[in-house]
């Protein structure tokens, strides 16, 4: 399946499509797209998670501009960035999880503000200094560390927060390849100003700024 699709109510204005995301990716998995339909779909989503606390904790370093949020679920975290100022991008595999996030934003009058773009993130590539901010929680796909670091503005945010290695000790069954290593995000992300990094139990995270250059 090739392209991308925009999941957008029909009265969208369209000003978070600026470049257009439709030439950002290359093509989707069936399989991996029913899977996560499947998840989204489930009682244990009926309720919807709350934003990340790393964004308000950050909050400060938000100023607004184009904001980028990959693998973004039911779309918590890109309404509270719309909430603050934001226009969003909102990428995720499900359609279902993409829905509901629409549903939700134009309960809250956001629709305007961010546009939801299912992809698979296998074969996504934004465009070069194209976000003030990119957000990634709860997920990793180590193949995309170049496009994040490119795609980031001078003087651009990354906030990264996912599942490490210490995730198996309780969940043998995790996959190694989804955990970070320790330090992995701080290595891949090192030529970034590092604001703050570290591990919280069985999560690390990330808060980086591009650097700006003189």
């Amino acid at each position: 399946m090739g392209g991308t699709r925009n999941i957008a109510s029909p009265g969208h204005t369209g000003q978070c499509a600026t470049p257009h995301p439709s030439d950002w990716i290359q093509e989707m998995t069936q399989q991996d797209q029913e899977r996560w339909n499947e998840r989204y779909r489930s009682p244990r989503w009926k309720g919807g998670p709350l934003p990340h606390s790393l964004l308000s904790e950050y909050a400060g370093l938000l100023t607004g501009g184009l904001a980028l949020d990959l693998a973004c679920g039911l779309g918590q975290n890109a309404l509270w960035l719309a909430e603050h100022g934001y226009r969003v991008i909102a990428v995720d595999i499900s359609r279902v999880a993409l829905r509901r996030g629409l549903k939700a934003a134009r309960r809250q009058g956001l629709a305007d503000r961010v546009l939801f773009v299912q992809a698979d993130l296998d074969h996504f590539r934004p465009p070069a200094e194209s976000c003030d901010l990119i957000c990634v929680f709860r997920f990793l796909n180590r193949g995309l560390f170049p496009a994040i670091r490119a795609a980031l503005r001078p003087g651009g945010v990354l906030i990264y927060a996912t599942l490490n290695w210490r995730r198996a000790q309780t969940h043998p069954d995790v996959p190694r390849e989804y955990l970070l290593r320790p330090g992995e995000l701080g290595r891949a992300f090192g030529e970034m100003e590092i604001i703050a990094q570290g591990e919280n139990g069985e999560t690390s995270h990330l808060i980086a700024r591009r650097r700006r250059e003189y």
